[in-house]
């Protein structure tokens, strides 16, 4: 009986950790591709002025809800937090997309 409970779990541990594995390759080929991130857990957007300096932070609906224009003319990076990484989309002095782990920081300059 033991041994059936031990051989369920680690089947059980196995599929979480293919599903894992899985969810990151899908999002990181959806960054690649320059496509929105699947399966975010959280997704704000930081609001820059022309200095680089962070002014604001909202909600990625938030966001949406603004002009076509409002966005155009506004610096700004969009982060994705997901399951063990994070997605940067920079929309500033430069742009750019980033896809690391759930500890790398949004870069300040394109250096």
């Amino acid at each position: 009986m033991k041994g059936k409970v031990v051989l369920v779990l680690k089947i059980v541990f196995l599929v979480l950790i293919v599903a894992w594995v899985g969810i990151v390759v899908i999002d990181y080929f959806n960054a690649r591709n320059l496509k929105d991130s699947s399966f975010c857990l959280k997704e704000v957007v930081h609001i820059y002025n022309t200095n680089g300096e962070l002014t604001k932070t909202m909600s990625k609906d938030e966001f949406e809800q603004l002009s076509s224009s409002e966005k155009d003319n506004t610096l700004y990076t969009s982060v994705c937090t997901g399951l063990g990484y994070k997605v940067y989309r920079y929309h500033r002095e430069f742009n750019a997309i980033e896809f690391g782990p759930f500890f790398i920081e949004e870069r300040q300059s394109a250096n």
